[in-house]
């Protein structure tokens, strides 16, 4: 009976956990100043969720969206499985099908992992969805491609800043999502602009990859 009761004052205190360490994250507000005169792009910037657990789900690029759209972008987010790589390939596959069928373009944002885990169909389908590929990244979650096909459309990589001071809470929560979703490696926190130290800095560096790819549209539609 004691076993049984410590069960689930355990399962109740990690269920607790989880859901107040996602929620004190979603409501985090990061202050900052607006760039003047950002040039826009023309297609929308997609974000692309990577895996995900119980400990992390929500608000799952924290700032960088944000700050995007407070910047005049258009920003989109397309949530993809948790964590099944099958499921998560097989829905981006569906995803890239219908908007297609739809005639609409965007540039995509992905972090390491998914990049990873989406390669071999971002390299081999030539989708007339897909602008550009930004892939996000820092030294805990790179992981170098083995692919011997070149990416059909422009592609950068953003080497983010780390950051060690991590909330103790955040941190927490953040190791028991990266055991949960093993064995992948997920991107710091500082990459998914979690945290204030670096949050700045990186959507900074994304801003400056977001007006290059507004240069670019716009020699593409002259």
């Amino acid at each position: 009976m004691d076993l049984i009761v410590f069960a689930l004052s355990l399962s109740v205190f990690i269920l607790g956990l989880a859901v107040f360490a996602n929620r004190a994250r979603a409501r985090k507000d990061i202050p900052f100043e607006l760039t003047p005169n950002c040039l826009l792009t023309r297609w929308p910037i997609l974000f692309v969720t990577g895996p995900r657990s119980i400990f992390y789900f929500s608000k799952f690029w924290n700032l960088h969206p944000v700050f995007l759209t407070e910047h005049g972008y258009e920003v989109f987010t397309v949530h993809l499985p948790w964590k099944n790589a099958d499921q998560r390939r097989q829905r981006f596959e569906e995803f890239l099908s219908q908007q297609e069928n739809h005639k609409r373009h965007f540039h995509l944002v992905v972090d390491s992992p998914t990049f990873t885990e989406l390669e071999s169909v971002l390299r081999g389908r030539r989708s007339s969805a897909i602008k550009s590929i930004t892939e996000m990244t820092d030294d805990s979650s790179k992981q170098e491609s083995k692919s011997l096909f070149a990416l059909p459309v422009p592609f950068a990589t953003i080497e983010c800043r780390l950051s060690k001071a991590e909330p103790k809470l955040l941190k927490l929560s953040y190791r028991l999502h990266k055991y949960m979703v093993k064995p992948i490696r997920p991107a710091s926190l500082s990459t998914l602009g979690a945290i204030d130290e670096t949050a700045i800095q990186n959507c900074q560096l994304l801003l400056e990859r977001a007006s290059n790819l507004a240069e670019m549209d716009l020699r593409d539609e002259t």
